[in-house]
């Protein structure tokens, strides 16, 4: 084989090999990045035993229903069951006599949302210690933390509705 036909045979694999190569990609990349929206509503299936199905709660705007009976909020039906509620950014207390409180779950001191505990009708933020009483009140913090921000809540039976 001489020079001038290898040149055109490594010429052309390097142009085939290239165009192959971007083909696979951009087909995949067309198929992919689709410029009509597919909107796929959840699928819940029944529970075989005849149990509860869906996720317990409904959000309009900025009203939430919770359904206490459903196994994720059914703590909240007991005096001092609580719940991190991160979906809508909540902490929620029942503090008994069918009262149900609910707050803003960032912490005034420094934000943080995910790390709270709740003990002896005080919240705790695990992040730097703040504690607040179950009607939102600061406890204890660091300097400059005020209140927990509280949402208006109306428990009628078992279902709760929170409006921020």
């Amino acid at each position: 084989m001489n020079i001038t036909n290898r040149n055109k045979r490594r010429e052309f694999l390097k142009n085939a090999g290239s165009t192959a190569l971007f083909a696979s990609i951009g087909t995949s990349f067309l198929v992919g990045c689709s410029t009509s929206e597919e909107k796929i509503d959840p699928i819940i299936p029944p529970d075989e035993t005849g149990g509860e199905t869906g996720i317990g709660f409904t959000v309009d705007g900025d009203v939430y229903t919770f359904d206490l009976t459903h196994s994720s909020f059914s703590t909240l039906k007991s005096v001092g069951g609580w719940k991190r509620f991160d979906q809508g950014g909540m902490l929620i207390v029942n503090v008994g006599q069918n009262v149900i409180r609910a707050f803003n779950s960032s912490c005034p001191h420094a934000g943080c949302r995910t790390s709270w505990g709740y003990s002896n009708n005080n919240f705790r933020c695990g992040c730097h210690g703040a504690t607040f009483n179950n009607q939102g009140s600061v406890l204890s913090a660091p300097g400059g933390t005020g209140d927990l921000i509280s949402f208006t809540t109306v428990l009628e039976d078992d279902v709760l509705t929170v409006s921020k």
